[in-house]
């Protein structure tokens, strides 16, 4: 299909396909123009490259973070714990005030990065694709930081750990009458 021509399948039906494929939870960040601290919860990233270290992720158009990101052309990528679905909720909405309720440190290249982590890299942004309703953006790694432990997956929109047990709200709900 070209890009922009008709859909071949509805969203919802592409959404619940891509629902099947279980992925890591990040939380992508930069800073604007004015020094605020921006970032929003990822889970369409990916190691592109390993000489030279790229990563990419992907971006929609709309999002309120993907301006200060293209401006600054730097982001930090913090892949988040089990223990934080917390964050991940908190950085997947329009709240302006993210950072004010999240523990986090600032990295080398001055990006914020989600203290209690797995692990954090710092990119500077190395090119960009449009691709439908999102960006495609390369980051040159400049900075690793891995610290371990387990990971926080999303599968089937809920939140979960490696043993497949729903985490938060999910957990609740599955364990109503």
């Amino acid at each position: 299909m070209i890009a922009g021509g008709p859909a071949v399948i509805a969203p919802g039906e592409f959404r619940a396909f891509a629902g099947q494929f279980v992925t890591g939870v990040t939380v992508v960040t930069t800073r604007d123009g004015d020094g605020q601290f921006q970032g929003l919860t990822m889970n369409a990233v990916s190691a592109l490259s390993l000489t030279p270290p790229l990563y990419l992720i992907c971006v929609e158009r709309n999002a309120t973070t993907l301006s200060p990101l293209l401006e600054s052309r730097l982001f930090g990528l913090s892949i988040l714990s089990k223990e934080q679905s917390t964050i991940a909720r908190l950085f997947a909405t329009k709240n302006r005030n993210k950072f004010r309720d999240c523990p986090f440190v600032v990295g080398r290249t001055g990006v914020p990065l989600i203290a209690g982590a797995l692990g954090h890299i710092e990119c500077s942004i190395a090119q960009t694709i449009e691709a439908g309703d999102h960006i495609v953006v390369i980051g040159q790694v400049e900075h690793a930081d891995i610290k371990g432990g387990e990971p926080l997956v999303y599968f089937r929109s809920a939140f979960l750990d490696l043993g497949g047990e729903p985490l938060g709200e999910a957990r609740a709900l599955a364990e109503s009458p």
